[in-house]
């Protein structure tokens, strides 16, 4: 692949856009106008919430507790941890959305009439996540306490005068359990798939409908350096709409960026160019533009409906979960709201990325065999 023929094609397709007022304007507009509608107008019962144990106490009354939170059908255990910063290291990278934590002494206050206390750690960053386990396990405590003290009543003869078990909930990454501190960061996402599937995915058409297919036909441009160079100009476009967002989200719905900056837009490199060149493997599909246009549009349904963005991806069905693996987006989200909200580094992300990488390098090559040098 030879880098002036690759830059020829980007400047060519930039000298394009630069033509087209119109496409101009959604690209800068329709982000913002995206942005302030999702983010005002979004405001969406989690099961099997991922959770990991802080169990201090180690008795038998402790692991019956988590056991009776498993039974509800809204935890699933998937580890225990050996203590607080361990525990902060799961959640931060999303390998548990809740934490709870067992003191020492928990059985020993039991036995002795006491009241026992539970700490529940939830993962902030996702609203629904929050309300569900909180409200789940706040009424399990209550039940608990509530059997026990009947209990000690028909045992002592006695009134009990408080519950055994009371829960404190711990918010983490979202503590006012702000619906925007969600939204906004996947909007980075969202907006990024649809302008960026739907700009690529008429590139080719368009060479085609004007007539200028054939000018790349007789010229020695490869299909890989055709690919490339179509991809690079939006790279650039991605990122400008991705510091709009980020910049419109932070300024109006107040949203932290807690983590790296510089990571962020790094890893985002792949998110965009994945997404490109799935628009560009419709591009090669679609006879017209109206055609790529309908395939940008029937792709981004089970996009924003599949990959987490609006409803829970725990709460999918395990099919669909892993149907939902082959979106960029599914794992773009991970990223960017471990990245913003929960100040996520390389290694708690690393899984993702080297999702995108793949899914990168699959849709590349896709589109490139099914570019011909030739009219379709």
């Amino acid at each position: 692949m030879k880098a002036g023929r690759l830059l020829a094609v980007a400047r060519k397709e930039l000298i394009q856009l630069r033509r087209d007022k119109p496409t101009l304007a959604m690209m800068v507009v329709l982000p913002v106008v995206q942005l302030l509608l999702f983010g005002y107008a979004i405001n969406t019962d989690v099961r099997h919430t991922p959770t990991v144990v802080l169990d201090d106490d180690r008795t038998a009354r402790s692991r019956a507790f988590v056991r009776a939170m498993v039974a509800t059908g809204f935890y699933d255990t998937v580890g225990a941890v050996r203590d607080h910063a361990e525990l902060a290291r799961v959640l931060r990278a999303g390998r548990a959305r809740a934490g709870v934590v067992l003191p020492a002494g928990f059985a020993g206050d039991i036995a002795r009439g006491r009241t026992a206390h539970v700490q529940l750690v939830v993962d902030g960053s996702d609203p629904q996540t929050v309300a569900s386990a909180t409200n789940t396990a706040a009424s399990l405590s209550l039940a608990w306490g509530s059997r026990l003290a009947v209990e000690r009543l028909a045992r002592q003869g006695v009134h009990a005068p408080a519950p055994a078990v009371t829960l404190e909930p711990l918010t983490w990454y979202n503590p006012d359990l702000r619906t925007a501190t969600f939204i906004v960061p996947g909007l980075v996402g969202v907006i990024l798939t649809m302008t960026m599937v739907m700009l690529t995915a008429m590139a080719i058409t368009r060479e085609r409908e004007r007539g200028t297919l054939e000018q790349l036909i007789v010229s020695p441009v490869r299909p890989s350096e055709l690919v490339a160079g179509k991809i690079v100009p939006y790279i650039l476009i991605g990122y400008v709409q991705m510091t709009l967002i980020l910049l419109v989200g932070h300024l109006v719905f107040r949203v932290p960026v807690v983590g790296s900056l510089g990571l962020l837009y790094a890893l985002s490199a792949l998110f965009i160019a994945a997404n490109l060149a799935l628009g560009l493997t419709f591009s090669t599909v679609a006879q017209t533009q109206q055609q790529a246009m309908q395939m940008s549009f029937f792709f981004m349904l089970p996009n924003i409906l599949l990959s987490g963005f609006m409803f829970p991806w725990e709460a999918m069905p395990r099919p669909v979960q892993l149907l939902s693996q082959a979106l960029p987006l599914t794992h773009f989200l991970r990223v960017v709201r471990g990245v913003t909200l929960k100040g996520a580094g390389w290694s708690d992300v690393r899984v993702e990325v080297l999702w995108l990488a793949g899914i990168l390098a699959w849709f590349s090559v896709v589109a490139s065999l099914r570019f011909r040098k030739k009219l379709g």
